[in-house]
């Protein structure tokens, strides 16, 4: 499957950020799934100070654990880092760097809501420091546009906030927290998770569920700052939701339906942006080319095993898909442990071809079901990818 040359254009649709979800992995596997550069892709929240203390950006290896740095030729419009950040020194460090690898967009992550987040004065607690907020906004754009040319191109700024704190969540409080960035950094674009947050009472996991959704908030926005993108984030499940909110904003962010099903996305670019059913990638093309992905990276960045073999936990359901994860999550254990190589006895792609091999024989039976053709069809095209490497 060749990627498409992308050019620079709006983009509609984007996969929220997730932690422990959204990782390189992750990124690649929906790539793979939907190769023509459609969706904005999020990578997990990464600390800004990263890049300013840790010198991430000078140990290759350990950065690609957070940003898909192997994919920002071809895919760099599409690509947003997530930084989050409480001093504006930091955060211009980190856009710097970012945008000196080639990143074209970072967001600013303004609607996290964890205890530990809150402890670092960054994530939903900026939302209560409107003029903090501002100047790290405002810091990020000066190192995303400092001597822009053509050969050096901006980096793109956007700020991810809820639309409103504990007990406030009145239209005035977000008009004025957009009001502040606006102001110091100038007409940057704004994701708005349609809940408050609550920064005590509940936890991550249930602020993204618990707090009533508002859409109608976000609408509010985007006809009030006309100046700027504003898209919309929360409870976005189906397409017939996402056409109907594309009505009135510009872009929808998708987060947990995507998590669960990765294959969403071929219903996006079927049903928002037209692709032809027939040029869709099947899924032995994406398993195929994803097991080779991850036998690069375990070769060039030493990726752990537990990494790469995250995403594809997504793409197998049912009794068999939960067979399959316990199958694979044993080859690795026992690729690890092995003393015949320094670090595991078999390649990535062995691994999962054995996984769906072996889970295919034990559903057939204990289930006297026959071996469907497709998952048949899967397992010969891991046990090709494994070929393939091996020469």
């Amino acid at each position: 499957m060749n990627s498409l040359t992308i050019h620079t254009r709006a983009l509609r649709t984007s996969v929220a950020p997730m932690i422990d979800v959204t990782d390189p992995c992750f990124l690649r596997l929906l790539r793979l799934i939907s190769p023509f550069g459609n969706h904005q892709l999020w990578t997990e929240m990464v600390h800004a100070n990263m890049f300013s203390r840790g010198q991430v950006h000078l140990d290759r290896p350990k950065l690609a654990q957070y940003v898909p740095v192997h994919e920002l030729g071809d895919f760099a419009h599409g690509t947003v880092v997530q930084i989050g950040a409480s001093d504006p020194q930091d955060a211009y460090a980190a856009v710097k760097e970012l945008r000196r690898l080639g990143v074209r967009h970072v967001n600013l992550n303004c609607g996290c809501p964890s205890r530990n987040v809150q402890m670092g004065s960054f994530g939903a607690v900026l939302m209560t420091k409107p003029a903090s907020a501002a100047n790290i906004v405002g810091a990020m754009v000066d190192a995303a546009t400092e001597n822009a040319d053509e050969l050096n191109p901006a980096t793109n700024i956007s700020v991810k906030c809820r639309i409103g704190i504990d007990e406030n969540e009145s239209p005035e409080f977000l008009r004025q927290f957009m009001d502040s960035v606006f102001k110091a950094a100038g007409p940057v674009s704004f994701v708005l998770h349609a809940r408050r947050a609550w920064l005590s009472g509940l936890s991550p996991e249930q602020n993204r569920s618990v707090p009533l959704l508002n859409h109608t908030r976000a609408y509010d926005m985007a006809r009030e700052f006309p100046q700027t993108q504003v898209f919309v984030n929360g409870g976005v499940d189906s397409v017939e939701k996402t056409l109907a909110h594309l009505q009135h904003v510009d872009g929808v962010m998708i987060g947990r339906k995507i998590r669960e099903d990765p294959w969403f996305l071929s219903a996006l670019d079927q049903h928002v942006y037209g692709v032809r059913s027939e040029v869709l990638p099947t899924a032995e093309q994406v398993l195929s080319e994803y097991v080779q992905f991850a036998d690069q990276m375990h070769s060039d960045y030493a990726m752990r095993y537990t990494v790469l073999a995250r995403p594809l936990y997504a793409l197998f359901s049912g009794r068999k898909g939960r067979t399959f994860r316990r199958i694979l999550g044993q080859t690795i254990l026992q690729a690890k442990a092995s003393k015949d190589r320094p670090l595991y006895s078999i390649r990535f792609s062995e691994a999962v071809s054995n996984a769906i091999y072996t889970a295919e024989k034990e559903h057939q039976q204990n289930l006297g079901a026959p071996i469907l053709e497709e998952e048949t069809a899967v397992r010969k095209v891991a046990a090709a990818a494994t070929a393939a490497g091996a020469r």
